[in-house]
């Protein structure tokens, strides 16, 4: 039968893309968090040579410093001191770009990507927290207050200009700032805004590609007797679990620029909430493995194979083993580290999610296929 022959064929193309997540992981590409890029060295040493071995060297090291920065829950974390044995051994592959030399001198750049497994066992080692999420974009509403007035774009708005010129920070939580077009003046206004509106607040959202917002209020005054400026700040992040808000003030010099306390008020802004988001998905030294079986619904051969490209990139998921497949669905079971709300969190950053049903648990996209 014609319909009998399909169905083997569609069903061996299944089981073929079955093969273990490992398998098929996707080569490091640039947001890689085990990646580290725009590593500079610039060494002087008795010979080119010499200094070219050094600076490779002294390369890794510095990436390996950024990358426990990075991934460490605990931001005074203490870098690992390793023998230069073990650091060659976390080092996958370097990329070297703009190099020069002299006779006793040596510059590049340097790309350098780490295996994922040795990192963690070196981590887990030293007794580090870590966490390998990176989370989707957060969007980020700056409302700013002075003298009485309220804006957020319908005028002109220091807070947000100093989102603006933001320097880039290597951060697992990227944060998106609206430009403040007619389209975003049209969907939210700072009221909204502060009220924690979330219809408004999650269509925004959505048209700038993130997931959660966070409302930043910024209330700009000036002390009276000692001319002071005051930075007042409250945070409100909104997320599908609900909302947390952080609260600081920041004071300056006798006749400081506003602009100042604003610029330190981002950073302040930007390394609390990336605080957050690493210990809540935190993985703990001596977690065990843990186990969950789930079906995979599958309406055609391209949901499939993006469920698994999907798994694959997720740090959490050390294996995923396929137990059975048909025309309908798949039967699965993958082995994780670390609790059910990090899991859920990890794949809700690859747009799958979780769903409870009775007697068993369902996986499924959340997004659309090819995303």
């Amino acid at each position: 039968m014609p319909g009998a022959g399909l169905f083997r064929l569609i069903v061996a193309a299944l089981l073929v893309l079955a093969a273990p997540a490992s398998a098929q992981a996707p080569a490091a590409g640039p947001d890689d968090i085990f990646t580290v890029a725009d590593v500079a060295v610039d060494v002087t040493d008795a010979t080119a040579t010499q200094a070219r071995e050094r600076a490779l060297l002294d390369g890794q090291r510095q990436a390996f410093q950024r990358l426990t920065q990075r991934l460490a829950a605990d931001a005074n974390a203490r870098v690992p001191r390793l023998d230069e044995t073990t650091l060659l051994a976390l080092v996958r592959s370097i990329d070297v770009a703009n190099e020069r030399t002299s006779a006793v001198r040596y510059l590049a750049t340097l790309t350098v990507r780490f295996s994922p497994a040795a990192v963690r066992e070196v981590l887990t080692s030293a007794g580090i927290a870590f966490t390998e999420i990176k989370a989707r974009p957060v969007l980020l509403i700056p409302v700013y207050v002075a003298g009485g007035i309220t804006v957020l774009f319908d005028d002109r708005n220091p807070w947000r200009e100093a989102w603006t010129q933001r320097p880039a920070r290597d951060t697992l939580m990227p944060i998106v700032v609206p430009l403040g077009d007619l389209r975003d003046l049209t969907d939210l206004d700072a009221r909204r805004a502060i009220a924690g509106d979330r219809t408004k607040l999650d269509a925004l959202a959505r048209r700038h590609n993130a997931v959660d917002t966070a409302v930043a209020i910024a209330n700009l005054s000036l002390d009276p007797v000692t001319s002071k400026p005051n930075v007042a700040l409250t945070v409100t992040r909104h997320t599908a679990t609900g909302d947390q808000t952080l609260v600081d003030s920041f004071t300056g010099e006798a006749n400081d620029r506003g602009e100042v306390l604003l610029a330190r008020a981002v950073d302040w802004v930007e390394r609390e909430l990336e605080r957050l988001w690493k210990e809540e998905n935190a993985i703990g030294p001596g977690q065990d493995e843990r186990y969950i079986t789930m079906t995979v619904p599958i309406s055609s051969l391209a949901e499939w194979t993006e469920i698994r490209r999907r798994l694959s990139g997720i740090g959490l998921v050390r294996k995923t083993d396929v137990l059975q497949v048909t025309r309908q669905e798949g039967r699965i079971t993958i082995t994780y580290v670390g609790g059910a709300a990090q899991l859920r969190s990890a794949l809700a950053q690859r747009e799958l999610e979780l769903v409870e049903g009775t007697g068993e648990v369902v996986l499924r996209l959340s997004g659309r296929v090819g995303r």
